[in-house]
């Protein structure tokens, strides 16, 4: 295939995932990374307009092709355009934000925090590209790009002062990511958070924290190894052909950027609600927990 052929078909969801021109692209890697970056860089520039075109995909593609790629170029690239306010990260990118921005951003930032800690401290920016930007971290220490000191350090300055005392997604990502840790030193800091009521307690409670930390870094680091949403982008395909916009025997009306929201709809469960697997256990000791996720 042409590279002009590759573009043209990535540029829209047509309802299949389009395999031979994203491996294409990927034999192609030399001549596509100036078009992929192109890609980003017009995206950022009409952002409104793409928000306006839920079925344009490029942006998504270029990102998970220059993420398995480790392009650094990318980098600023993508934060800029995750840098923008109210939902309109959400209506360019939907559900890549929560699943996928994390492990992106670490692919390509080659260990440099420096632009992903701008976007966590970013008030404008939506507070899941933050959480995702937070969550980067981890996943460069889980692959060995920073240290888990070196993050500790940066999350307790959080806890001190640099992010604002509201409620949001942030805190609620900073506090599962310092549990995952095992960061003890922060204890007195997260019953703080807990106190100002800044956490969300179905997403983690005092409980779970203490049960991340009495399980050790070690622990948590084999569960978090085993999880794909910490791994870096190695297979675009793999990443992608699973969503539901490319299932032809479903009739997706949703957006066809948020691969998740097209499936079936379950009843929410509680954390401390018996788990569905029948097994006898509360759901978030059972498929709740840490080891279930991946």
């Amino acid at each position: 295939m042409e590279i002009r052929e590759i573009l043209a078909e990535l540029e829209y969801n047509r309802g299949y995932f389009p395999h031979e021109a994203v491996q294409e692209a990927i034999r192609q890697k030399d001549k596509i990374i100036p078009e992929l970056l192109r890609i980003l860089e017009n995206a950022e520039r009409n952002i409104h307009q793409i928000e306006e075109q839920p079925s344009y995909m490029a942006h998504i593609y270029a990102m998970f092709l220059l993420a398995q790629f480790r392009e650094k170029r990318a980098y600023s690239l993508i934060v800029d355009l995750f840098s923008h306010p109210g939902d309109t990260s959400d209506n360019i990118a939907g559900d890549f934000v929560t699943e996928d921005l994390s492990r992106v951003l670490a692919s390509v930032c080659h260990g440099d925090t420096t632009l992903i800690k701008q976007l966590i401290e970013n008030r404008d920016a939506d507070e899941y590209v933050r959480n995702a930007s937070l969550k980067a971290l981890l996943v460069l220490v889980v692959n060995s790009e920073k240290t888990r000191e070196e993050v500790m350090d940066y999350y307790k300055s959080l806890f001190r002062g640099k992010l604002e005392r509201e409620n949001s997604m942030v805190w609620n990502g900073l506090v599962l990511y310092s549990s995952y840790l095992c960061y003890e030193e922060v204890y007195e800091d997260i019953k703080k958070v807990y106190k100002d009521g800044l956490v969300d307690l179905f997403f983690i409670d005092l409980e779970d924290v203490d049960e991340y930390i009495s399980r050790g870094w070690e622990k948590n680091l084999a569960s978090l190894k085993s999880d794909r949403h910490y791994q870096f982008v190695e297979d675009t395909v793999e990443c992608m052909e699973w969503w539901a916009c490319f299932q032809p025997d479903k009739k997706v009306k949703a957006k066809p950027r948020k691969p998740l929201e097209t499936k079936p709809k379950r009843k929410k469960i509680g954390r401390n609600d018996p788990c569905p697997c029948g097994s006898g256990k509360k759901y978030k000791k059972c498929c709740g927990s840490i080891e279930k996720r991946g």
